[in-house]
């Protein structure tokens, strides 16, 4: 009898989430649940709205919109955010940046990074003569971001296949995923690669991305060699169908 009452007596996880769902005025922190896959967690905000998601959503809110007066979703527990100043290509530059898991000094770069790209645009917006010559100035650093990996996204790359004994570099396309973090990378090393030891990163850095989003610098250079290198090497494109 007192095996049983054992066996049927919950888990401390399991009365944690009896806990929160039963109580709706406990948050996640006050009770220690923070949900597991395929939970009845997420349940528990079937009555609130959607968060806002993009920054002019927010400028265009109506003073009666519903999500004045009713609850509104948490961001999830994950780096995917619904804040309108949320950028997916940021957040992977600042993950790629990561060591030791030192992500505030990370931040700190990418703002004085920012910072300075800033200080630049806005120097020249303001030496402009025109306002054709400001049109064609972006001062937004995200935007410049953004740009720059673009342009210095390759589209194939080389592999190592062997055939008859000996190795081909045979170019093959490249998905954008990998893409996308070759680019970032690219960026990395390109400043690395010129920072002299009177300057900071963050300058270098920020140079770096201004000169990518013109198609230009040592970036754009790194690409146009993976092309040229797969170019040469188009004579074994056909060994990527052969085993």
């Amino acid at each position: 009898m007192l095996k049983s009452l054992l066996l049927l007596r919950p888990s401390p996880a399991q009365a944690a989430r009896y806990l929160h769902l039963s109580k709706p005025y406990l948050t996640a922190g006050q009770t220690q649940y923070h949900g597991q896959k395929d939970s009845t967690w997420w349940e528990k905000y079937g009555s609130h709205v959607d968060p806002v998601q993009s920054r002019s959503e927010l400028l265009n809110m109506d003073d009666l919109d519903e999500r004045h007066f009713r609850p509104v979703k948490p961001v999830i527990p994950t780096y995917q955010s619904f804040s309108c100043f949320h950028d997916p290509i940021v957040s992977r530059v600042m993950g790629i940046l990561l060591r030791d898991g030192n992500r505030e000094l990370v931040e700190e770069l990418m703002h004085k990074t920012f910072r300075t790209i800033k200080l630049i645009q806005v120097g020249k917006w303001h030496r402009a003569k025109t306002d054709e010559e400001r049109a064609q100035i972006e001062c937004n650093p995200v935007i410049l971001l953004t740009r720059a990996v673009k342009n210095a996204t390759p589209i194939v790359r080389l592999t190592r296949i062997a055939k008859g004994g000996t190795l081909y570099s045979v170019p093959i396309p490249m998905s954008p995923d990998r893409g996308v973090f070759t680019a970032i990378r690219m960026l990395i090393d390109s400043t690395h690669d010129a920072r002299p030891h009177d300057q900071r990163f963050w300058t270098l850095f920020a140079k770096e991305i201004m000169d990518a989003a013109q198609n230009q610098g040592r970036t754009i250079k790194k690409k146009q060699e993976i092309h040229r290198n797969a170019e040469l090497n188009r004579a074994y494109a056909h060994f990527k169908w052969q085993k």
